[in-house]
């Protein structure tokens, strides 16, 4: 991935673009209620930020309780899956710190999950993550493995692996204490977190088929996971729904192209075109456009001209950031740098959800 995902405020400095003298007033149509900004710091886990980010919101929704999900609960346990792909592919899949929406929900499918004061993954005290040592050592431990013919993780690798992740996480806590009642990772998913069931993944390419669920041909898509492909109008039709329904989205996508400004809380580009049904396909393949960043979708306002923009929560603290950790997104940039969002079923238009078979 790109530098901006290992090191998110050096990159926001040196790639935005001067912020513009004559910023936009934008006054919020729709929005979702949220959790506070977290802060990424030095980890490419902005996947499970944004996610995790995500099901905040819809837990407030559903249940009016504000909760504080662990990223680095979900960060763990994708690593040893990654690995295990790695090992059963020899070599062939990506296996680095990086992620996507479909590996938050594996996770929890699979492991469970916990609160951030269960496992905040910053076991010596650390005031922020800084995964550099982590991810150089788990890389050195996967090729070692894979140069002695490893095609799975043996019992003694595997305790191995927990170790570093022990040493540079934290230990997995086997029962911890939430709303007056013992729990494990797999009781707290079942009984506090919304069903992963619940959610779509889907993006928006015109040369694969549209309303079904194709393979987005992508080197972080490790576990050749499927997406429902729709039309770009459908694609917008659904963020504005979702979120007039009280749903929020999050969003995956390209935020080093020009246009994307953290500092001055901006992505806008005057890049237009009459359709960008040719020019989205032509992008993704030659990297134009890349799923370098997650965020989340957690408004839509009008600007004084009537210009639409999404506003969007994101994961790299708030004191470099105009909107202390939020930022406005036009239309135009959407389109052009959009990859793939997730949101509950229940956000998506009913003729969407027809379409789709759900």
């Amino acid at each position: 991935m790109k530098l901006l995902l290992l090191f998110p405020f050096i990159a926001a400095y040196f790639f935005s673009n001067a912020q513009s003298s004559s910023q936009p007033v934008i006054r919020l149509t729709d929005s979702v209620q949220c959790t506070n900004v977290k802060d990424q710091s030095q980890s490419p886990t902005c996947w499970a930020f944004g996610t995790n980010s995500l099901f905040e919101s819809d837990i407030l929704k559903i249940t009016g309780k504000r909760l504080n999900l662990s990223e680095m609960f979900i960060a763990r346990y994708a690593y040893i899956d990654k690995i295990n792909m790695f090992l059963a592919t020899r070599g062939k899949t990506y296996c680095e710190g990086g992620g996507q929406f479909h590996d938050v929900l594996r996770v929890i499918d699979r492991y469970g999950i916990v609160p951030e004061d269960a496992y905040p993954g910053r076991p010596n005290g650390e005031s922020s993550h800084n995964h550099a040592e982590l991810d150089t050592t788990m890389k050195e431990f996967m090729y070692d493995l894979l140069e002695q013919g490893k095609t799975e993780l043996s019992g003694d690798d595997l305790r191995r692996v927990n170790k570093i992740l022990d040493q540079y996480l934290g230990k997995v806590p086997q029962t911890f204490w939430y709303d007056l009642k013992d729990h494990t990772p797999k009781t707290f998913a079942k009984e506090i977190m919304p069903s992963t069931s619940d959610y779509v993944e889907l993006m928006s390419f015109p040369d694969l088929p549209y309303y079904k669920k194709c393979l987005l041909v992508d080197r972080f898509n490790w576990a050749n996971d499927s997406i429902c492909n729709i039309p770009l109008t459908d694609f917008q039709m659904l963020i504005d729904t979702a979120l007039a329904k009280g749903w929020s989205v999050g969003w995956e996508g390209d935020v080093t192209n020009e246009g994307f400004n953290s500092f001055g809380g901006l992505a806008s580009t005057n890049t237009t075109y009459q359709t960008y049904d040719a020019i989205r396909p032509k992008n993704y393949a030659d990297l134009t456009t890349e799923r370098d960043h997650m965020l989340h979708i957690v408004g839509i306002g009008k600007d004084e001209n009537n210009k639409k923009w999404y506003y969007l929560k994101n994961s790299w603290g708030t004191w470099l950031s105009k909107y202390k950790g939020y930022l406005y997104m036009d239309e135009n940039y959407f389109r052009l740098n959009t990859v793939i969002v997730m949101t509950n079923k229940a956000g998506l238009p009913e003729a969407l959800k027809r379409k789709l078979g759900l």
